[in-house]
This record gives structure tokens, sequence and C-alpha cells, in this order.
């Protein structure tokens, strides 16, 4: 049964109670969503997840969860959406990561007609605002409620376990050659180590940029966090045994910390384990 939308913005309210702004205006529904093209893997998540993945209608090449539920769901996109295949699926909807798409990318897709819904936040309570807002659009006030209260479990847990000292963390994607990539100190991920009690170490930016070696060594992160899948930890391999970082400490004391990449990089439906996740691998006890 739906939230009446007082309830739900009381609900807004008091999960947000934290926030410095704690206000919200959901939008009213002209019309039901009930054809969505996803756009990105993030968003597939939080559809196929949160929402009613009967009414996902396309993706991208590289959605993959739930598992079981992407196989018969159409490839509209790989590295650039396919125009023509969204236009003639003709969504109410279609959901996107701002980060993945030009400015010249949304004007093309707004000629499909299609109603967009983008995904920005740069803080966890920001992405539990743009839930609140895309759970009224599709009207599943309920489901979306039931994720957004996982994540907020998972931050008040983090937070009430408070790391002393505060391990200094670096989130780094390794590539081949030397030209590794580094998360800035800014922005979603930062946010997340913020709350798990981390102090995040890198460039003053908001994405993933170009690691410079000799800036790396001087912040010596204490924790090395990378992405991996299980069985595959090569990118922790990497850097244990790239000789320029041998004297940091997360290095010395074998703290690189894999997790699932897909959880890592995404915003989308699995942020509460992402939050446990961090939590763990960063606190002093995780050897």
């Amino acid at each position: 049964m739906r939230l009446a939308l007082p309830l739900l913005v009381l609900s807004f309210a008091l999960c947000l109670s934290g926030c410095a702004d704690k206000h919200v205006v959901l939008p009213r529904r002209p019309k039901m969503i009930r054809s969505i093209v996803s756009l990105s893997p993030g968003t597939s998540e939080i559809i196929a997840s949160d929402a009613d993945s009967t009414t996902l209608k396309g993706r991208t090449a590289a959605c993959n969860f739930p598992g079981n539920m992407m196989g018969p769901i159409p490839i509209v996109a790989s590295t650039k959406p396919d125009y023509e295949k969204i236009q003639g699926i003709k969504p109410d909807l279609i959901v996107y990561d701002k980060g993945l798409y030009s400015d010249q990318d949304i004007e093309k897709l707004k000629s499909t007609k299609a109603e967009l819904f983008g995904i920005d936040a740069e803080t966890v309570d920001d992405f539990v605002k743009e839930l609140y807002l895309l759970g009224s659009k599709l009207a599943w006030e309920t489901r979306f409620n039931d994720y957004i209260e996982r994540i907020q479990q998972e931050k008040v847990s983090a937070e009430s376990a408070p790391l002393n000292p505060k391990p200094r963390v670096a989130i780094v994607m390794p590539g081949s050659g030397g030209n590794d990539m580094i998360c800035g100190t800014k922005g979603f991920l930062a946010d997340v180590v913020k709350i798990s009690g981390g102090e995040m170490v890198g460039p003053a930016i908001d994405n993933f940029g170009m690691l410079n070696a000799e800036a790396f060594v001087g912040q010596n992160p204490d924790v090395i966090v990378t992405g991996g899948t299980k069985g595959d930890l090569s990118s922790l391999k990497m850097i244990q045994d790239d000789p320029r970082f041998k004297t940091i400490n997360a290095v010395k004391l074998n703290r690189i910390q894999p997790l699932d990449q897909d959880v890592l990089y995404r915003r989308g439906g699995r942020v509460d384990n992402l939050i446990k996740a961090m939590h763990q691998v960063i606190s002093p006890e995780k050897k």
C-alpha cells in the first residue's frame, strides 16, 4: 500500500533530521510511469532492486545486478546511448547517473520526449533525498523507504562506532603502465569514508583523477581501498607490488583492502552494503 503524501513528507523529515536542509518538495505525479530506460548500472540497480523491475524496458551493457533480472531487459547503451532504440521503446522515464553523460547527451535524450531523472548526489544524505523524489515519481514510496531505512541504519551504525585515531584512507583504481586513478577528497565516496570514520586522502576533486605517486607517498594512507571481484585480486596485487608505494603505511602493514568493485564504484541499490563494508575494512582491527 502506498504511503500518503503527508506521511511521506513526515517520514522524509524524520529520516533526514541530521541534514542541514531538512525539506524537499515532492513533485505531483501527472501520469503513471509504466516504462523506464536506465542508462547507468547504479540506476538500474535502484529500479530493479527497490522499485518494479517489470517497468525497466532498457539498460546499459554494464548493468548486471540483480543478475536474475537483467538478462531479459534489452541493452540500449554501451559507451553511448542508442537513441533510435530508446525512441523505439518510447519510455515514460529515463534515469541515469549525471556523472556519466555530457550536456550534449542529455539534450539528445530530451528529444525522445521521455521525462528525465538524473542521480548526482555528492553525499549520502543527498542520495537519500534523490531516492525519495524518485520513489514519489514512480509511486513506489514504500519500497524506496525500505532501502532508505537500510542506508540510514548502516550510517547510524558506522557513526556510532567512531574510529580513533581516524585512519587516512585512499581509494585507488590501478591502471596499466602506472596510469593509476585515485578518488578525490570531495564527492560521494569521500562522504562514505567520512561516515565510516576515516579521513579521505587524495586530490581535492569530486571524482577520480590521475594518481601522482610523489603526492600519494607523502599523504601516506593507513588504508588503501580498491575494487575487486570474488576471486580476482589483481588490483590489490598491482598496488602491493608497485615499488613506488613500498614506504606507504598501508602497503607496509598489508592494509590494502578490496571491495566488490560494483558496490564501490556505483551510486546504486547497494549503498547500505557499501557503508557497512567500508567501515569494516578501514577499522583498525581489520587485518
